[in-house]
């Protein structure tokens, strides 16, 4: 430490990571640690992680499996009782996480050298998939960032399994714990590549398998829907990390208000937030965005990750008096906003970042509930830079366009609205006032980064399975927001639900019934708003 040779790779509560630079050569420490009580009585009566890794290291070696090499263990005991311990191995040299190669360097590449080393990819991680099972292996932490990937000569890839203390053994590894182990591995690839690279990898799997399965398509529709079960559970687990303090949010406290932020929010930004919120809305610098009966938006600047950041911080009125005693029974609108941006960030939906969610408290007058109960809710999230709303971009900006403008931008927000729509509902939530105005789109947007996004989050819903009745509702809802747009013709209609269905439902006739069930409930939604004598929008 004194010479500045060692870094630290990872930090948590169960273990630290060291990167050591030897003459010689780097080296990795892993320093695994005694939280608590369980992870204390684990050590006494089973062996150590340390020791395990080692020794599976060389199970792995034993069935050509690439793995780490141990050149070292340490072991801390009191009276023979074991605490915490070491393992030390060789660095693997310009090796990289798998999950880090396929995100930042990959689509880097030029073609063909992209589609080449994906083709090359599946198939050798099918290989070493299969060679673990074969010998009754499966790894209950399966995941990218768990095989590291070196490219040799000629771009072939070498990939070396790691964090051996989660692979586990079995007399007979079925086809059915093989389905549900691939599962965890599909779930980061399920929202990252194609059915293609998908297929190329179960076909290396079972071409490399000893034995086969009853039925390969009923194998391959198996793993489709366990990486549906374990990404919904993964999927609900991060959507609940914004109610409480953890590694992503701090949850703070005062007599005047209660505070959940971000860790990326500067906690000095918090502060004046507990004393009085509504001290933001007179800041200099701050510009209004909207002011109505219900809610207050303005845009202002705050340090997030530690540079200036500009954004939205939105102000949810009381609309009525015994509003604070209604959020004992139902959660407020800007904790249903909140909790719903937690559900599509998890999802991988395009949203603005959640920053911060505030409950105003106010003194008890005459009633002791009086202040326990909320009373006027905030949220802060990021600013999504050079955007507008999607109804601002239609309606004023389109109408500028000449012809052949216009019908490319028509066929290009076509797209990327029906895909939005789609990947909303194939995530299992459906946003009830699913309208153009609440919709942002980046002209200018870079490549690899999304078009759309969603804003105003109350009418947000997570309901696994999606009922058909809530899509009906929300493309309704969506057409009727754009019944007068500039370009839309029943034929853009028509691609956009083509785009918006699955394949198989693209092509057969069942399109038809859903294009009825839309029109019928847009015809619905406009005679109940003329009604009630409210305007469309």
């Amino acid at each position: 430490r004194a010479e500045c040779r060692v870094e630290t790779v990872k930090s948590g509560p169960h273990r630290v990571v060291y990167r050591v630079r030897l003459p010689a050569g780097a080296i990795y420490v892993k320093h695994y640690l005694i939280p608590d009580r369980r992870a204390k009585y684990r050590q006494w009566f089973r062996r150590g992680k340390g020791r395990n890794e080692g020794r599976r290291s060389q199970a792995l070696a034993s069935i050509g499996v690439p793995t780490i090499t141990p050149i070292a263990l340490g072991e801390r005991r009191r009276r023979g009782f074991l605490y915490d311990n070491f393992l030390i191995t060789r660095e693997i040299p310009d090796a990289a996480p798998l999950d880090a190669f396929v995100e930042n360097e990959l689509p880097n590449f030029d073609e063909p050298r992209r589609s080449r080393l994906r083709r090359r990819l599946a198939d050798r991680l099918g290989v070493l998939t299969a060679r673990l099972h074969n010998a009754g292996l499966q790894h209950i932490d399966f995941h990218p960032g768990n095989i590291l990937v070196r490219l040799g000569p000629d771009d072939e890839p070498t990939l070396t399994m790691i964090d051996l203390d989660a692979l586990r053994s079995a007399r007979r590894l079925t086809w059915a714990k093989a389905r549900d182990n691939l599962a965890l591995l599909d779930h980061y690839f399920w929202t990252r590549s194609g059915r293609v690279d998908r297929r190329r990898f179960l076909k290396a799997y079972l071409a490399a398998r000893d034995g086969a399965p009853e039925s390969a398509r009923e194998f391959a529709l198996g793993v489709e829907a366990a990486t549906r079960r374990w990404a919904e559970r993964l999927w609900r687990r991060w959507g609940r990390r914004c109610r409480s303090t953890n590694k992503y949010f701090r949850v703070f406290k005062s007599n005047n208000a209660l505070c959940i932020a971000s860790r990326d929010l500067d906690p000095a930004e918090v502060a004046p937030l507990l004393f009085d919120p509504d001290s933001a809305f007179e800041a200099p610098g701050v510009r209004p965005i909207k002011d109505s009966r219900t809610t207050r938006l303005v845009e202002t600047t705050m340090v997030v990750d530690g540079r200036p950041t500009p954004v939205v911080f939105k102000r949810f009125n009381r609309k009525k008096w015994i509003d604070p005693v209604l959020a004992i029974f139902r959660p407020s609108r800007a904790w249903r906003s909140w909790q719903a941006g937690q559900h599509l960030s998890a999802r991988g939906v395009p949203t603005p970042k959640n920053l911060a969610f505030v409950a105003r408290r106010r003194k008890p007058w005459f009633s002791p509930f009086q202040g326990v109960l909320p009373h006027e809710t905030y949220l802060i999230t990021v600013k999504e830079p050079g955007a507008t709303t999607l109804s601002e971009h239609v309606f004023r900006g389109l109408p500028a366009l000449g012809p052949g403008e216009l019908k490319a931008e028509v066929e290009r927000l076509t797209a990327a609205l029906a895909g939005l729509v789609r990947l909303m509902h194939d995530r299992s939530l459906s946003h009830r006032d699913l309208k153009a105005s609440n919709i942002l789109v980046r002209r200018e947007a870079p490549p690899g980064e999304p078009l759309l996004t969603l804003i105003d989050l109350v009418g947000v819903r997570l309901k696994d399975p999606l009922p058909m009745h809530r899509r009906v509702q929300n493309l309704a809802r969506l057409s009727v927001s754009l019944a007068d747009a500039p370009g839309r013709t029943r034929a853009a209609s028509l691609r956009f639900l083509r785009a918006y269905l699955p394949h198989r439902l693209a092509r057969a006739d069942e399109w038809k019934a859903l294009w009825r069930a839309i029109e019928a409930a847009s015809h619905t939604k406009k005679a109940r708003n003329e009604r009630r004598g409210r305007p469309l929008s």
